[in-house]
This record gives structure tokens, sequence and C-alpha cells, in this order.
């Protein structure tokens, strides 16, 4: 067996190299998960409001399981929301797009096929927006890009198709299903007049979002928040962020 013997320069170069290593390994991790800073000028994230009304906003939906699910809590509890479809969800479950307008909510664009780069952004919009007008009768209002990413000029693009482009200021961080208590204290301790919450309906197994979103919402109303959709949120607001 060798034993080695490093120098105190050595040890901590190697040192050094590791926490570098360890570094670049966390923010490419991070920048895989997490969503980006939502707060971009031009974009609607909040309401400019001083009355304790709030707004509910669901992504990757519908989906065959848990939309169902989430939409029964809202009717239990009188909630309407705003919920941003994918294209191709939409396309295989025309009927819960159909339910969502009957039973009050609001449907906004999130694109087809949930690209990142939205490398074929007007096409994806328009393309999710002819499956909601095909079972509902109605166009999409609000566009949310995939992962709240979008640049200075794709902003102008979707203004310029006639979408107001929506993120949100309080992340429930459903995404990382990091336990039901922890998605209600996420939103709960961030909250404020005007705020915007982003949840799931799809995507990928919702569990733990419908068993939140019942003690979340009352957690809310507790608090005296007022629950609505976007538009109704909007309709508070003096101008868009």
């Amino acid at each position: 067996m060798r034993i080695y013997v490093l120098s105190r320069n050595k040890l901590i170069l190697s040192f050094l190299f590791l926490l570098t290593v360890v570094g670049i390994f966390t923010i490419t991790q991070s920048s895989l998960t997490t969503p980006s800073l939502v707060r971009t000028p031009g974009t609607y994230y909040m309401a400019n409001t001083q009355e304790k009304v709030i707004a509910l906003t669901f992504d990757d939906g519908p989906d065959p399981i848990d939309t169902p699910e989430v939409l029964d809590i809202l009717k239990e509890k009188k909630v309407q929301a705003t919920f941003f479809v994918l294209g191709k969800a939409a396309q295989a479950n025309p009927y819960l797009l159909k339910r969502l307008i009957i039973e009050g909510h609001e449907i906004g664009n999130h694109s087809f096929n949930h690209d990142y780069q939205q490398r074929r952004l007007i096409e994806e919009i328009k393309l999710t927006d002819q499956e909601v007008f095909a079972s509902t009768g109605t166009h999409t209002y609000f566009y949310r890009p995939p992962g709240g990413l979008i640049s200075k000029i794709q902003l102008e693009t979707v203004n310029k198709n006639g979408h107001i482009v929506a993120l949100w200021s309080v992340d429930s961080k459903d995404w990382r299903n990091p336990g039901v208590k922890q998605i209600v204290d996420n939103v709960i301790k961030n909250v404020f007049p005007g705020a915007i919450i982003l949840l799931h309906d799809g995507g990928y197994q919702r569990t733990q979002t419908v068993k939140a979103l019942g003690p979340m919402i009352d957690a809310l109303r507790d608090r005296g928040y007022r629950l609505t959709t976007l538009s109704g949120l909007k309709v508070l607001d003096s101008e868009i962020k």
C-alpha cells in the first residue's frame, strides 16, 4: 500500500478544486429544476392593490387524474382559478376544458409542447388557442411561458400577438413534491395582496398538490384573502408590471 503525503499548498488547491466542482454541479442542477426569476419587466406577475385579493393559477394540465380532483376541491370551496393549459393535454382531454369553463374558471395558454426554448413560440400559442376555442368557444388571453422563461424579444412578440405574459409572485414549489405541509407553508408564508400563486395540476403526479389545496384555501381565507382568476385580479390593478 502506498501512502501519499501532500504539501499544505497542494491540500489547499485540492480543496478549492473540489469546491469548484461541487459549485458547478449545484448550479447545473439548480438551473435544470428551478423556475427563473419571475418579476420580469413587461410581464404581469402581481396586481398593484392593497386589497387582500389573490389569484390561484395552475400549470401543465389538463390531466385526466389530477385536474378533476383539483376542480372538485375548487367547486366545494367556491373558488375560481386560472388554468394554464398545454395544447397537447387540451387536445387529449377536451371534456376537461369544457368543465373548466362551465364551472367558472379561466383558461390561459401554456404553449403546446412545453418547449422551454419556445422555438415555435407563436405557432404553439396559436395551436393551443385553437384547441381551447374548439372545445369551449373562448380564446386565451394570458400566456405563461414554460418555466417562466422569456426573452425581451419573445415578450414583445407575444404582446404583438395579442396575449399578456402572466408569470407569478408566489411559488408553491409543488413541482418539487416537497410534502403537503411544505406546499401550504410556501404559499402562506409568502402571500401578499395582489399575489399570483403558482400551482400545477399536470405534468407529473400531483397528489401532494391535491392534498394541499383545501388546507391552503382555508388558511388563506382565515387570513382574510379573497381568491379570484387572473382577469378578476387584473381589474384591481392600475398598471401592468
